[in-house]
């Protein structure tokens, strides 16, 4: 009776020690980060963003959680601010603002003690306004679209709290306009969007 007492506490022992050796080695791997960030971004290809605005420029910020080994989640906020290039394609509406929210699923690879790349895709919201120019109201669009991108990271410190994050993203926008003419609708409702961000990182 006191073998099969002793052998039970010892199974009961190591399946313990299991236990927390397995939950340690997974909290090690979440780690939580923000990060703020300036941006640039233009429109590429045919369509009315591109000839309708110069370059989008903005400041924001995002946060980051490491969820699972090399896995995690993060969401940004940008406000975006453009110039009008060409006033008769616009119409009769002031210089346009842009809040843009990103949301996206990240994979971190590890090049050396102090460099990092990170793959990630996710989805988008935008929405856009511009005044009336005879200050009678704002004009208001929203529209979303798919993202994906990668970031560059450098530590700064001995800590590794410090980072500077250079990122690239590509957004597909879709405004969903309708129009009879599918060349048309797909003119003024679609466009693909590069930007490029430099952020300075927080971890904790």
């Amino acid at each position: 009776m006191k073998k099969i007492l002793l052998f039970s506490l010892a199974l009961i022992s190591v399946s313990a020690s299991s236990q927390r050796r397995k939950k340690q080695d997974w909290t090690e791997n979440v780690q939580a980060s923000v990060d703020p960030h300036v941006k640039i971004m233009t429109s590429l290809g045919n369509n009315f963003l591109k000839d309708t605005f110069g370059y989008f420029y903005g400041f924001g910020i995002g946060g980051n959680l490491n969820v699972y080994k090399n896995f995690g989640v993060g969401a940004e906020y940008t406000y975006f601010l453009a110039t009008v290039k060409d006033r008769d394609r616009f119409g009769y509406l002031g210089a346009p603002s842009m809040n843009n929210f990103d949301w996206y699923v990240f994979h971190r690879d590890k090049i050396s003690e102090e460099f990092y790349v990170e793959e990630l895709v996710g989805y988008s919201t935008y929405r856009i306004k511009s005044p009336y120019l005879d200050n009678s109201g704002q004009f208001r669009e929203g529209n979303g679209g798919l993202n994906f991108g990668a970031k560059a990271i450098y530590t700064i410190d001995d800590t590794g709290m410090q980072q500077i994050v250079f990122g690239t993203r590509v957004n597909f926008y879709n405004a969903r306009i309708g129009n009879q003419n599918p060349d048309i609708e797909k003119y003024y409702s679609r466009a693909v969007l590069l930007n490029f961000s430099l952020a300075y990182r927080i971890n904790f």
